[in-house]
């Protein structure tokens, strides 16, 4: 049969034609015309009946499609909107509703009642491609929040130890400046260097963090295996954290498990210097936790090995060498705030941490865990966590190497086995406890709470000399003993008479008169910058009162009078942006006047900008000299 022609085609064949749906409708909801395709959309069960199409609308828009319809029918109004329906995979329809106008109504059998002009269209490739394109927006946006973040982050961590680097230097060099040499006090150069040590630790853990994430990143990333003694090597690294461990006054305590021995693991092929990478984040995650625990405070470092596999690793290159295989096993558990299970799914991922409170109160980037994870992962390893809110947390990590030649000829001594057997046995069981190819991490089964046989502290009432000495003699120990011990409590303690005060120096003073009553209160989170700048303000003969966060200042704000508040932008707690608004709130109800000056490690416009518009008078950028400091300080007092 020929195909009719144009001429001969009637109104409802070339309707059906059309992609779009189209109906007549009157004001009683009859469709009068319809074509295929508003059939096919509207999955009518009646060819007249139009309330039917609320039937294929998802349960989900249903009340906003229905609210608006009658309200467009009603008020007599054009209705555009838009809908999924309740297929699978859903689909996306677009109703466009539109009243004929009188003129329109004398040529349609629809008398003076009137009715409607109805279209229904297909979109569903069209919100595939919007949601898609706006999850892409979305992300994108994340990114670049992530990446603002990042770069404040490592402003602030880079920049603020190097304020106490500086002011320390300043310390060093006017004690040598000094006419008297005879008044050079050698105990204030000790600690100016040791501050310095601390800080300059600090900054690296940061640069090679953010060095190994970006080769990561970039698929740049190689190891570079040596020679080299494990239980030497990490003791080494360890030996970092004793001004820090001593600070916060927390035990510590380093041992080997009786495998190590047994496996002949002394000499290895490996790249323990990111190996060490890993343990320095897990302690000095550990140290920042356990700081602010309860009664006890004591990190525990074990070592041991295996010689089954763990998991299919990469080492198979010729540098390498042609040693068995064997896995080096390390835990480290600390007595801290503990992580929830919940927590502990998220805490490997990038710029992530236990909870948002986490980065406010504690500090840090989210950044070292996910960089430890990637590491482990590159050298055949993993690593995982068993913790319970508020006891306390166990990170376990292992890593594959080859055996030396010359581990036979220097076989360490056994160590009975006792408990450390079990928890090194079941650090094992971490490539089995870890979910692969995803975030999310199940609870390794390491207890939380191993029981520790023959540990024997440093008696507190030892000399201060024998804790200044531990960090050369614990290589030296680690050759020669399976197990070290350190109890910072033996040192001084961290109040303020830490830091003696400043002898007579060359450093530029203002007048006397200019500093006379003179009160500022020190708002500074990081202890060793706030007692440093305290010192030297009080050296050049101000009054000084110091507070660890926002709320604190503000606290003593309402309490005593201040010619000027010295504060630091980014705190836990409270940041010093809130706490400035706070107190321009307080002068508003009558309290008087203070000047406020800006400290922060952020470089940002956009970061001086809110400082500035959350009240701040001024703003000083870490490093600063003590000269620049004191003339912002005269500047804004007057």
């Amino acid at each position: 049969m020929a195909a009719p022609s144009p001429g001969n085609l009637s109104a409802q064949q070339l309707a059906d034609i059309s992609p779009i749906g189209t109906a007549v409708l009157n004001v009683r909801d009859e469709i009068l015309f319809s074509n295929r395709r508003f059939r096919e959309l509207m999955t009518c069960r009646s060819r007249r009946a139009f309330d039917g199409w609320s039937q294929s609308i998802a349960r989900g828009d249903y009340e906003r499609v229905a609210t608006a319809y009658d309200t467009a029918l009603k008020a007599n109004k054009a209705l555009r909107t838009e809908y999924r329906t309740g297929d699978e995979p859903c689909q996306w329809r677009l109703l466009m509703l539109t009243p004929f106008s009188e003129e329109e109504l004398r040529g349609l059998p629809l008398g003076t009642e009137g009715g409607s002009y109805c279209t229904i269209t297909d979109i569903t490739e069209e919100k595939r491609a919007e949601i898609s394109q706006k999850k892409i927006a979305e992300e994108a946006q994340r990114r670049k929040e992530q990446q603002e973040r990042f770069i404040d982050m490592i402003s602030h961590e880079v920049r603020n130890p190097l304020s106490a680097i500086l002011h320390c230097t300043e310390d060093i060099l006017e004690a040598v400046q000094q006419q008297d040499q005879q008044d050079i006090r050698v105990k204030d150069i000790a600690q100016a260097a040791e501050t310095i040590s601390l800080c300059v630790a600090h900054q690296k853990k940061i640069v090679d963090d953010v060095l190994t994430f970006s080769k990561l990143d970039a698929e740049m990333f190689t190891l570079l295996p040596r020679r080299v003694q494990p239980r030497q090597h990490l003791a080494m690294s360890l030996s970092m954290f004793r001004p820090e461990l001593r600070k916060h006054d927390i035990d510590f305590e380093y041992k080997l498990d009786h495998s190590y021995a047994d496996c002949e693991v002394d000499w290895i092929i490996a790249d323990l210097d990111r190996m060490s990478q890993v343990l320095v984040n897990l302690v000095c995650n550990a140290i920042k936790f356990t700081a602010k625990a309860g009664n006890e405070k004591k990190i525990s470092v074990f070592m041991g090995a295996s010689k089954s596999a763990l998991r299919r690793n990469a080492t198979n290159r010729p540098e390498w060498g042609e040693g068995g295989m064997a896995y080096i096993m390390v835990a480290v558990k600390d007595t801290g705030i503990g992580i929830t299970e919940e927590a502990q799914k998220r805490l490997f991922e990038r710029f992530n941490q236990a909870t948002p409170r986490t980065e406010s109160i504690y500090g840090g980037s989210g950044l070292g865990l996910n960089v430890s994870r990637r590491l482990c992962h590159i050298h055949g390893g993993e690593i995982g966590v068993s913790s319970k809110e508020g006891h306390g947390s166990t990170f376990g990590f292992f890593f594959t190497v080859r055996r030396s030649v010359e581990s036979a000829k220097s076989k360490p001594p056994r160590q009975e086995p006792g408990a450390i057997a079990e928890l090194c046995r079941e650090v094992q069981a971490l490539s089995h406890e870890v979910t692969e190819g995803t975030n999310e991490i199940t609870n390794p089964a390491i207890p939380t709470s191993p029981e520790i046989t023959h540990v024997k502290e440093v008696s507190p009432s030892a000399s201060k000399d024998e804790a200044w000495q531990h960090t050369a003699r614990i290589a030296y120990e680690a050759g020669n003993t399976e197990v070290m011990r350190h109890s910072p409590s033996l040192a001084q303690s961290t109040d303020q008479s830490q830091y003696p005060k400043q002898q007579p120096s060359q450093s530029p003073r203002p007048p006397p008169d200019a500093t006379k009553e003179r009160r500022v209160l020190v708002v500074e989170d990081n202890v060793i910058n706030q007692r440093i700048v305290a010192r030297k303000l009080e050296s050049m003969g101000f009054r000084v009162t110091a507070a660890s966060n926002g709320r604190e200042a503000l606290a003593m704000v309402q309490q005593s009078t201040f010619d000027c508040i010295l504060m630091d932008q980014a705190m836990p707690v409270m940041d010093g942006n809130s706490a400035t608004r706070a107190v321009r709130d307080l002068e508003k109800h009558g309290m008087a006047h203070v000047p406020v000056l800006g400290v922060t490690a952020n470089v940002r416009a956009e970061q001086q900008a809110e400082m500035k518009a959350a009240g701040m008078d001024d703003i000083i950028h870490k490093p600063y000299k003590m000269r620049d400091l004191c003339d912002k300080i005269q500047q804004l007092i007057g």
